[in-house]
C-alpha cells in the first residue's frame, strides 16, 4: 500500500505555534443507528485515541480533550486546553466535541444550501474550517505545540517505534509501506483515528431525548415544546436559521438531516473576556492568522471574511462548561442571554468598549438581532430563555441510560 502524505497535510503547515416546527419533526433521523464491530482501522484508532505516549509530555491524548464521558468534549471548565510539553502551554481555542463530525460537508467559499438561500462560506474542520477531513484535523493537535507537541512527524514516529506492540499493529493493519516513512505513519495514524469517529457510533448515536421524540417514542414537556417553537420562530428566537435540523449541506456535495448546524460561517459578536487575554494574537477566524488562505493581506476583499468562525452543532451543547471559539461564555444560559441582548446591553458583553472585535461584519441584520436596540429590553423573556435552554437540553445523547 503507497500511502502518499502529501496532500492530506499540505495544510498542517498553517498552524502556528424560517424552517417550521413540521418540518424539523419530519426531516430528522427516522432511527437510531446500532453499533457494528470496528475494522481493524478503526479499532487501532480507539487505541490511538486514549495513548498518552504519543504526546510529547507522554500523558495527553485526544481522550485527554475530548472525553469519552462527555460526549467528546471537556470535562473541565478551561476556556481552553492545557498541552505542550510540560502541560502547562495554553490552546488556541475552545476544544469542540468530536460527536457529529461525520456529517460535515467539504470546504467552499460558496457552500451551497439545500434549502436554496444564497451560498456562502461553509464547511471543512476545525473553527476556522481549515482541515480538510476528519482524518487530517486527528492529526493536527499530535504536531502542535499546544496540544501533544511533537515537533515533526519523525519525532511522533519516534514515539510509535519506542511502542515495539504499536508498531507491529500498525503494519499489520496497513501494511510495511505504513511504516516506511513518518509522513507514511502520521497518514495512517490519521486514517486509523479517523475510522473510528466513522465507525463507532458513540461518536454519532442519535439517541438523545430529541431523537427518541422524533421516532415517536416519547413525548416533550411543555417547556421543551414552547422552547421548540422559539428555536424555530423565524421571527423570535431565530435559531434554527443557522442551527438547522432539517435538511442541511452535508460531506461531499451530499446533504446532512437534523445536525442542528448548517456548517456555514458567520460572524455573530462573540465576547472577548478578559479571561481570554492570553490569547496571543487577535482571531479572525476565517480571515487568520491560522487560516491562511484568505489574510486580507492576499487580497483586501478578505476582510469580509473577518471574524467569521463556523457554526457548531447544538448537539450535546447542554453538556459543555465553556462555549463559542474562545470559550469566553461560561454557561448555557448566558449563551441564550447573550443572543438576547447583545445589542440591547452590549457593556455587558463587550464592558468598556462596547462593540465586538469585527464589529463592521457582525451579523445586524437577522434575528435575533435585527430588532435590538440599545437599552430596550431583551428580545426574550426569561420563561422564553428557560424553555429554549429546557429544549436545547433534549438534545444530548444518552436518554434514559
Amino acid at each position: 500500500m503507497d500511502i502518499d502524505a502529501t496532500a492530506m497535510y499540505q495544510r498542517l503547515r498553517h498552524i502556528t505555534s424560517a424552517t417550521c416546527l413540521t418540518a424539523i419533526i419530519l426531516t430528522a433521523p427516522t432511527t437510531i443507528a446500532q453499533s457494528a464491530p470496528l475494522s481493524p482501522q478503526a479499532s487501532l484508532g480507539r487505541d490511538l485515541f486514549t495513548n498518552t505516549g504519543l504526546s510529547a509530555s507522554g500523558r495527553q491524548s485526544c481522550a485527554s480533550c475530548h472525553d469519552p464521558k462527555n460526549h467528546y468534549a471537556p470535562s473541565n471548565d478551561l476556556a481552553v486546553a492545557l498541552g505542550g510539553p510540560t502541560l502547562r502551554q495554553r490552546g488556541l481555542r475552545a476544544v469542540p466535541s468530536l460527536t457529529y463530525k461525520n456529517e460535515i460537508p467539504d470546504f467552499a467559499i460558496d457552500l451551497a444550501n439545500p434549502d436554496g438561500s444564497a451560498s456562502a462560506p461553509g464547511g471543512g474542520h476545525d473553527w476556522d474550517g481549515r482541515m480538510p477531513s476528519i482524518e487530517a484535523q486527528s492529526v493536527m493537535p499530535l504536531l502542535s505545540p499546544y496540544e501533544m507537541a511533537n515537533i515533526n512527524a519523525t519525532a511522533f514516529a519516534a514515539r510509535v517505534h519506542s511502542q515495539a506492540d504499536l508498531f507491529v499493529r500498525f503494519q499489520h493493519v496497513f501494511g510495511k509501506a505504513a511504516v516506511a516513512s513518518p509522513d507514511n505513519l502520521l497518514k495512517a495514524t490519521g486514517i486509523a483515528l479517523g475510522a473510528y469517529q466513522h465507525e463507532d457510533i458513540s461518536f454519532h448515536p442519535y439517541d438523545s431525548k430529541y431523537d427518541q421524540y422524533v421516532n415517536g417514542k416519547i413525548n416533550l414537556t411543555p417547556a421543551e415544546k414552547h422552547g421548540m417553537a422559539l428555536f424555530n420562530d423565524a421571527g423570535k428566537a431565530n435559531c434554527s436559521s443557522c442551527h438547522t435540523a432539517g435538511v442541511g449541506p452535508g460531506l461531499h456535495n451530499g446533504t446532512s438531516v437534523s445536525q442542528f448546524s448548517d456548517f456555514f460561517f458567520r460572524n455573530i459578536g462573540v465576547p472577548t473576556m478578559p479571561q481570554d487575554a492570553f490569547f496571543p494574537y487577535p482571531d479572525e477566524g476565517l480571515c487568520g492568522p491560522l487560516r491562511t488562505d484568505f489574510l486580507p493581506a492576499h487580497n483586501s476583499s478578505n476582510a469580509h471574511y473577518c471574524g467569521m468562525f463556523m457554526t457548531p452543532s447544538l448537539r450535546n451543547t447542554a453538556t459543555r462548561h465553556r462555549f463559542f471559539h474562545n470559550g469566553s461564555v461560561r454557561t448555557l444560559r448566558d449563551v441564550v442571554i447573550f443572543y438576547a441582548t447583545r445589542d440591547t446591553d452590549p457593556s455587558r458583553w463587550y464592558g468598556k468598549n462596547s462593540h465586538p472585535q469585527n464589529a463592521i461584519t457582525v451579523d445586524r441584520e437577522d434575528m435575533p438581532f435585527a430588532t435590538q436596540k440599545l437599552g430596550a429590553p431583551p428580545t426574550l423573556s426569561d420563561k422564553e430563555i428557560n424553555d429554549i435552554i429546557s429544549f436545547l437540553k433534549t438534545l444530548t445523547d444518552g436518554y434514559g441510560k
